[in-house]
């Protein structure tokens, strides 16, 4: 045996150092540029401004700069190459012709909001070796090489409740929010929104109505706002989507309440720059910048940070730039929304960075936490009746499916998931990152490390006799 041992002692110390060499050559070429995938959504607004498209575009382009990835920043690429897929609808159809057939040509692949899932699950399947990403939809149970990204939707709700509060101040201290299906992402929001609220202004009423829809639907949309406007609510914030939009639209021209958008900046993408009526009466949107986190995601992947069967939140930074939960510009409202009121939102902001302010919602289900036995920070406004008088089905009609499913078929929970495939879905660093290296770099850093360290082995004569004999004993 111990001739064995010094047998292969001596054999390894001319071919093994040439062999890990070798190796170690390779994995430096795999590791020189990486190929990044954006798969932006379906549909006829393509990359038109103020979009989310335009916005991830944005994002993925500062991500992938050229001269942006110096190694003394700890960039572990030193080139990337970045490829953008539109699908022709936002279909799940669509994105399953197009993101399983893309998977091999690319080391990473994004895409965003629920129609991507069960494409970026198939093609996750098919190639476990690569890291994959999806925005605004969460896989429970998580899927191993699959990062999903979301915003702190209670974040979102609290920054709408604290101007709500602070512009309720002055006009009757009743404020309100319009949700779409009551489930966890909505209820994050809603109940986000009556703790802002309640920081702002302890002697404001804060109000929720579950709309059981995120659809365009008029005669529900009336109802809303017949409750709303007999509250004498005055200002309203929309987490409903579509049917948050439509009744904001009744709301402003018909009252003359004032309304808070949602995920785009509403007053471009909804109110089109002010031409449509009632633009005045928004205050502003809380935006979903998903420039700063497409950008951030990116760059993960970029240092070899990002790790796949995570989940990774977004939330407010006092820098905007900096920030993938935001305030949109003030447009027409700086009579109401004054330059007082947006110095405090600052603060606030800085107060929610830092974690002075929480907003108290539980993240699994969405529920307050700051509201003694009651699970919801606001006080709700029944439309059962009117929901069933109408026909809407709140279970097929529910755009954000956020309940637990078998990711086999790549259901998961998402903000605007739709009741079927071929329906059309709106569109709408305080993260956890983890310093763990992604499936699809995790081969580059393991082999390195392994290789540096058994060459340290075998360029040593004594620790690679001891090695030797080991190996010869195991053989």
């Amino acid at each position: 045996m111990i001739a064995h041992a010094i047998w292969i002692w001596l054999v390894s110390l001319f071919w093994l150092p040439s062999l890990l060499l070798l190796l170690q050559v390779q994995v430096q070429a795999n590791g020189g540029n990486v190929k990044m995938a954006l798969v932006l959504q379906g549909g006829p607004d393509g990359t038109k401004e103020g979009t989310a498209n335009a916005m991830a575009l944005a994002g993925a382009k500062q991500a992938c700069a050229e001269g942006n990835l110096p190694s003394d920043r700890g960039f572990v690429y030193t080139s990337c190459t970045l490829h953008t897929l539109l699908p022709g609808s936002e279909t799940q159809g669509a994105y399953a012709g197009l993101i399983p057939s893309k998977a091999k040509e690319n080391d990473f692949m994004m895409a965003m909001g629920y129609f991507p899932s069960k494409a970026i699950q198939t093609a996750a399947n098919g190639h476990g070796n690569k890291l994959f990403a999806i925005a605004d939809f969460e896989f429970t149970p998580p899927v191993g090489n699959i990062v999903s990204v979301m915003y702190s939707e209670d974040q979102i709700g609290y920054l709408a409740g604290l101007l709500a509060g602070e512009v309720a101040k002055t006009r009757g201290g009743k404020v309100a929010v319009i949700g779409g299906v009551d489930q966890p992402s909505v209820r994050r929001q809603v109940n986000g929104f009556g703790s802002g609220v309640r920081i702002a202004c302890p002697s404001c009423k804060a109000y929720g109505v579950y709309a059981g829809t995120f659809d365009a639907n008029a005669k529900l949309s009336a109802t809303a706002g017949s409750l709303l406007k007999e509250k004498k609510v005055s200002v309203v914030f929309n987490a409903a989507s579509i049917f948050g939009t439509l009744t904001l639209k009744n709301l402003t021209t018909q009252v003359g309440m004032y309304g808070i958008g949602s995920g785009s900046d509403e007053w471009i993408t909804n109110w089109a720059y002010g031409s449509v009526p009632g633009s005045e009466h928004i205050l502003t949107s809380i935006q979903t910048d998903y420039s700063v986190l497409v950008r951030s995601v990116m760059e993960s992947v970029l240092h070899a940070n990002l790790t796949g069967g995570s989940t990774v939140f977004y939330g407010v930074n006092p820098d905007p730039k900096q920030s993938a939960i935001k305030l949109a510009p003030v447009h027409e409202a700086e009579g109401v929304f004054t330059k007082e009121i947006q110095k405090k939102m600052e603060g606030y902001v800085a107060d929610m960075a830092r974690g002075k302010l929480t907003t108290g919602v539980d993240h699994k289900s969405g529920e307050s936490r700051n509201s003694g036995e009651s699970p919801t920070s606001v006080e709700l406004l029944s439309l059962t009746n009117e929901i069933k008088g109408s026909g809407t089905n709140t279970d097929s009609d529910s755009s954000d499916m956020d309940t637990d499913s078998d990711t086999s078929n790549g259901e998961g929970t998402d903000k605007d998931s739709p009741s079927s495939e071929e329906e059309k879905s709106p569109t709408s660093p305080s993260g956890r990152h983890k310093d763990v290296p992604s499936s699809s770099s995790s081969s580059v850093v393991v082999v390195v490390v392994a290789t540096s360290v058994v060459d340290s082995i075998w360029t040593s004569p004594i620790m690679s006799l001891i090695f030797s004999i080991a190996i010869a004993f195991f053989f």
